[in-house]
Protein backbone atom coordinates (compact mmCIF):
# COMPACT_ATOMS: atom_id res chain seq x y z
CA UNK A 1 0.00 0.00 0.00
CA UNK A 2 1.53 3.18 -1.20
CA UNK A 3 1.54 6.33 1.86
CA UNK A 4 2.28 10.09 1.25
CA UNK A 5 5.67 10.73 2.89
CA UNK A 6 7.11 14.54 4.56
CA UNK A 7 10.76 13.81 3.73
CA UNK A 8 13.55 15.88 4.11
CA UNK A 9 16.76 15.68 2.44
CA UNK A 10 20.52 17.33 2.24
CA UNK A 11 21.95 18.56 -0.74
CA UNK A 12 23.34 15.36 -1.83
CA UNK A 13 19.84 14.04 -1.65
CA UNK A 14 20.56 12.08 1.52
CA UNK A 15 17.31 11.38 3.09
CA UNK A 16 17.46 12.87 6.80
CA UNK A 17 14.21 12.05 8.16
CA UNK A 18 11.13 11.06 6.92
CA UNK A 19 7.11 10.89 8.56
CA UNK A 20 4.05 10.04 7.35
CA UNK A 21 2.69 12.72 9.77
CA UNK A 22 1.80 16.03 8.99
CA UNK A 23 4.28 18.57 8.73
CA UNK A 24 3.41 22.28 9.32
CA UNK A 25 5.77 25.41 7.74
CA UNK A 26 7.55 25.74 11.71
CA UNK A 27 8.78 22.56 10.78
CA UNK A 28 9.39 22.77 7.55
CA UNK A 29 10.97 26.39 8.17
CA UNK A 30 13.26 24.82 10.89
CA UNK A 31 14.40 22.32 9.13
CA UNK A 32 15.13 24.41 5.83
CA UNK A 33 17.37 26.29 8.36
CA UNK A 34 19.57 23.41 9.01
CA UNK A 35 19.89 23.09 5.60
CA UNK A 36 17.04 20.22 4.48
CA UNK A 37 14.69 20.72 1.69
CA UNK A 38 11.29 19.18 2.17
CA UNK A 39 9.12 17.36 -0.41
CA UNK A 40 6.07 14.91 -0.30
CA UNK A 41 6.07 11.80 -2.38
CA UNK A 42 4.34 8.45 -2.36
CA UNK A 43 5.93 5.67 -1.65
CA UNK A 44 4.86 1.94 -1.07
CA UNK A 45 8.42 1.82 0.69
CA UNK A 46 9.04 3.48 4.56
CA UNK A 47 12.02 5.72 2.93
CA UNK A 48 14.78 5.06 5.18
CA UNK A 49 18.14 6.52 4.74
CA UNK A 50 19.76 3.31 4.70
CA UNK A 51 17.99 2.14 1.79
CA UNK A 52 16.45 4.94 -0.40
CA UNK A 53 17.64 8.60 -1.28
CA UNK A 54 15.52 11.39 -3.20
CA UNK A 55 16.56 11.43 -7.23
CA UNK A 56 17.86 13.97 -8.81
CA UNK A 57 14.60 16.11 -9.46
CA UNK A 58 12.75 15.05 -6.13
CA UNK A 59 10.04 13.36 -8.14
CA UNK A 60 10.63 10.12 -6.27
CA UNK A 61 12.67 8.30 -4.06
CA UNK A 62 15.64 5.60 -5.89
CA UNK A 63 16.82 2.87 -4.29
CA UNK A 64 20.67 2.90 -3.16
CA UNK A 65 23.04 0.33 -4.99
CA UNK A 66 23.89 -2.81 -3.06
CA UNK A 67 27.62 -3.77 -2.77
CA UNK A 68 28.36 -6.99 -4.55
CA UNK A 69 32.37 -7.99 -3.49
CA UNK A 70 33.82 -10.98 -4.09
CA UNK A 71 36.20 -12.10 -1.49
CA UNK A 72 39.57 -14.14 -2.66
CA UNK A 73 39.40 -16.24 0.16
CA UNK A 74 36.89 -16.56 3.21
CA UNK A 75 39.30 -17.02 5.57
CA UNK A 76 43.28 -16.00 5.89
CA UNK A 77 46.55 -17.28 7.76
CA UNK A 78 48.96 -14.30 8.36
CA UNK A 79 51.16 -13.03 5.52
CA UNK A 80 48.03 -14.25 3.03
CA UNK A 81 46.75 -11.81 0.45
CA UNK A 82 43.19 -11.28 0.57
CA UNK A 83 41.74 -9.39 -3.55
CA UNK A 84 38.45 -8.00 -2.62
CA UNK A 85 36.77 -7.44 -6.15
CA UNK A 86 33.90 -5.95 -7.75
CA UNK A 87 33.79 -2.83 -6.01
CA UNK A 88 33.36 0.81 -7.50
CA UNK A 89 36.00 3.16 -8.11
CA UNK A 90 35.13 5.81 -5.44
CA UNK A 91 34.36 3.87 -2.64
CA UNK A 92 35.61 4.35 0.96
CA UNK A 93 37.35 1.80 3.13
CA UNK A 94 37.64 1.77 6.35
CA UNK A 95 39.22 -1.01 8.41
CA UNK A 96 38.18 -1.01 12.11
CA UNK A 97 36.12 2.28 11.49
CA UNK A 98 39.92 3.69 10.77
CA UNK A 99 39.33 5.20 6.71
CA UNK A 100 41.65 3.41 4.52
CA UNK A 101 41.30 5.29 1.66
CA UNK A 102 39.29 5.89 -1.33
CA UNK A 103 39.16 2.91 -4.18
CA UNK A 104 40.84 4.30 -7.30
CA UNK A 105 40.02 0.99 -9.36
CA UNK A 106 37.66 -1.80 -8.70
CA UNK A 107 40.24 -4.48 -6.79
CA UNK A 108 41.49 -3.81 -3.40
CA UNK A 109 44.31 -5.90 -2.41
CA UNK A 110 44.87 -6.90 1.58
CA UNK A 111 47.82 -8.26 3.38
CA UNK A 112 47.12 -9.89 6.32
CA UNK A 113 50.03 -9.05 8.74
CA UNK A 114 48.04 -10.16 12.42
CA UNK A 115 46.09 -12.71 13.39
CA UNK A 116 42.62 -11.64 14.44
CA UNK A 117 38.94 -10.45 13.39
CA UNK A 118 38.88 -7.20 11.77
CA UNK A 119 35.62 -5.19 11.04
CA UNK A 120 35.36 -3.77 6.48
CA UNK A 121 33.34 -1.52 5.69
CA UNK A 122 32.74 0.03 2.28
CA UNK A 123 30.45 3.17 1.75
CA UNK A 124 30.14 4.82 -1.62
CA UNK A 125 27.30 7.85 -2.40
CA UNK A 126 24.02 6.35 -3.41
CA UNK A 127 24.90 2.69 -2.12
CA UNK A 128 23.70 0.97 1.00
CA UNK A 129 26.67 0.66 3.19
CA UNK A 130 28.38 -2.73 3.63
CA UNK A 131 30.06 -4.17 6.63
CA UNK A 132 31.28 -7.43 7.00
CA UNK A 133 34.30 -9.27 9.00
CA UNK A 134 36.81 -10.67 8.45
CA UNK A 135 39.66 -13.30 10.38
CA UNK A 136 43.04 -13.79 9.98
CA UNK A 137 44.26 -16.59 11.72
CA UNK A 138 48.06 -17.88 12.84
CA UNK A 139 49.98 -19.92 10.82
CA UNK A 140 48.30 -23.56 11.18
CA UNK A 141 45.38 -22.75 13.45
Amino acid sequence: MSATYNIFYDSNKEIIWSSTAEVNDTIIDAESAKGYTHVALSSTDIPVSEQFYVNADASAVSTKTVFDPTFSAATVTVDAVINVTDIPAGTEVFLDGTSAGTMSDTTLTLTAQQAGTYKLKFIKDKYQDYNTTYTVTRYGA
